[in-house]
């Protein structure tokens, strides 16, 4: 009986799968049903149940089928390890770092130990990240990728040197690892004496994944650059934004019309009407004062962050999700399911509760960093997403005490410094001068927008006057925050801890003024970005 029992959960499990493959929901749906029920004790019946109620979005039942799946095979590491990153993916960041913490002290292979590695970095663990990383060396040390992302680590951590030892090892094992290559020359200026432009250029002329073929154009446009040849620099920029951006499906007009929306929905009236809406809630809730550093991207936001996060009372939460996240969680709540329009999300956010969108907001922030956001010093945190501009008037309705901090810059250094940066996968307007353009006159007018709100206080924070005269700067800054400032923080190389963005190499140097004008290199090139700009009203000189 037992093997006929097995056989037939298997033949349901077969045909499960299969189902959706071919997308047949109501179908997957009946089979996890009777799986569920003629086999409960079949821990693959309740990973394939979670499996399904992922796909449907009901992620209680995800959760629960995990959990059974995991108590039904307690040996099972990938299963644990599939639960502790779904948690994590759904903001349960302290079922995830038990979970993990769990894992941690098991006798693991390799791959297990570098896909826990990976959960670490995720909850911030750099510690048990790197530790981890390590042991997947140990037991399989001639696997490029277990080098490969304890450089990842490292370099997040401020350890570029050795960063670059273990990246010079993941290349040697596998010559045709291009994450590697690239991320070795985002560790450092590269010089005459010692630069990675020839590996680059052979990689050029192989047989590259579109994806790998950008990544190359990148970085050679950044090595020409650090050599002072900016012609040579702009060629390869060039192509690599041109072949970036035919491969993304993007309408700029989008982004427009999403800012236009707003800046009509969340008018001055509306705020007349929801200012300190949070105020009590959030008193009675909290004594943490959350600090928003926000704007456009590449505009000195890390370095504002490092500046701040020098005094013991500021931690560093890094690039949130979380307002975003629970605004959603809120306005799903108050538009037809079936209205999936952008118009209608942010129609249906000006109505939401704030009081309870300022509170869930702590609560996901606090549930995911514990202690290092309510210890004993901290009394605040920064959020540094660029992209929360986009919701300032929502952020002082939920959190009346919080603190926004707009960071600017010179347009052309700014719209320069993201067309050469190649972002993961935000950002899509970046690739094409026209819609970077377009892009960052809509930000303008929805940041002078905001502005425009009485009593809703922005801090406008120049970056050519912070790197000119940091002292200064830092202490308007500080100020505004309510926080005491020391002239030694200006000293950011000194600080510890992990930097999960683009400037992760280049903010562990002093504060400099490298970076002002440096557009100018490239007038020719960049005067129908300039024009545009300048069209609009912009200052750009």
């Amino acid at each position: 009986m037992k093997k006929t029992a097995q056989t037939s959960a298997k033949s349901l499990l077969v045909n499960g799968w299969e189902a959706l493959k071919k997308q047949q929901i109501k179908h997957a749906i009946s089979l996890s049903q009777q799986l569920n029920q003629q086999y409960p004790n079949h821990s693959e019946g309740w990973y394939y149940t979670a499996q399904v109620a992922m796909i449907i979005n009901n992620k209680a039942a995800a959760e629960q089928g995990l959990k059974n799946a995991c108590k039904l095979a307690p040996t099972n590491i990938s299963l644990k390890m599939i639960l502790a990153n779904f948690c994590l993916s759904n903001s349960d960041f302290k079922k995830a770092k038990t979970l993990a913490l769990e894992l941690d002290g098991l006798l693991l292979k390799a791959a297990e130990h570098n896909q826990l590695a990976l959960l670490f970095s995720k909850l911030n663990l750099v510690d048990q990240a790197i530790s981890h990383y390590q042991h997947a060396i140990s037991l399989d040390s001639e696997n490029h990728e277990h080098y490969y992302s304890l450089a990842t680590v490292l370099r997040f951590a401020g350890d570029l040197a050795l960063a670059e030892q273990h990246l010079d090892k993941a290349v040697t094992l596998q010559p045709l690892d291009i994450d590697a290559h690239v991320l070795k020359v985002d560790l450092r200026k590269q010089t005459f004496e010692n630069n990675n432009i020839d590996n680059l250029s052979e990689l050029l002329a192989k047989d590259l994944a579109i994806k790998d073929r950008v990544q190359v154009y990148f970085a050679l446009a950044k090595s020409y650059e650090d050599l002072a040849d900016y012609q040579q620099s702009f060629v390869y920029l060039e192509q690599g934004n041109k072949l970036r951006r035919k491969h993304i499906n993007y309408q700029v007009q989008t982004d427009k019309n999403i800012m236009s929306d707003i800046r009509q929905i969340f008018s001055p009236l509306w705020w007349r009407n929801h200012k300190g809406h949070g105020l009590s809630a959030i008193k009675a809730s909290s004594t943490i004062t959350p600090i928003f550093v926000l704007g456009m991207p590449r505009t000195g936001s890390t370095l504002t962050d490092r500046l701040l996060s020098a005094n013991d009372n500021v931690f560093s939460a890094g690039e949130l999700s979380d307002f975003e996240q629970q605004l959603t969680a809120q306005v799903n709540q108050y538009r037809s399911p079936r209205d999936h329009s952008k118009k209608s999300f942010i129609s249906a956010a000006s109505q939401v509760d704030f009081r309870q969108l300022g509170q869930d907001y702590l609560s996901s922030v606090t549930a995911h960093f514990g202690e290092a956001v309510v210890g004993d010093k901290t009394t605040y945190f920064i959020d540094k997403l660029p992209f929360n501009y986009l919701y300032v008037g929502l952020i002082k309705a939920a959190l009346p005490q919080a603190k926004i901090v707009h960071v600017i810059r010179n347009p052309m250094d700014t719209c320069y410094a993201v067309y050469k940066t190649l972002f993961q996968q935000a950002y899509p307007f970046s690739y094409q001068q026209q819609e970077l353009a377009a892009y960052f006159i809509s930000y303008q007018k929805l940041m002078q927008h905001w502005a425009q709100l009485a009593d809703l206080d922005i801090h406008q924070l120049s970056y050519e006057e912070l790197v000119g005269d940091p002292k200064e700067t830092g202490k308007k800054l500080y100020q505004f925050c309510g926080l005491e400032w020391h002239d030694r923080y200006i000293d950011v190389t000194s600080q510890q801890g992990m930097v999960n963005t683009a400037s992760a190499s280049q903010v562990r140097q002093e504060i400099h003024q490298g970076s002002l004008k440096k557009w100018q290199h490239y007038r020719q090139q960049l005067a129908p970005l300039k024009a545009q700009l300048e069209k609009a009203g912009i200052v750009c000189d």
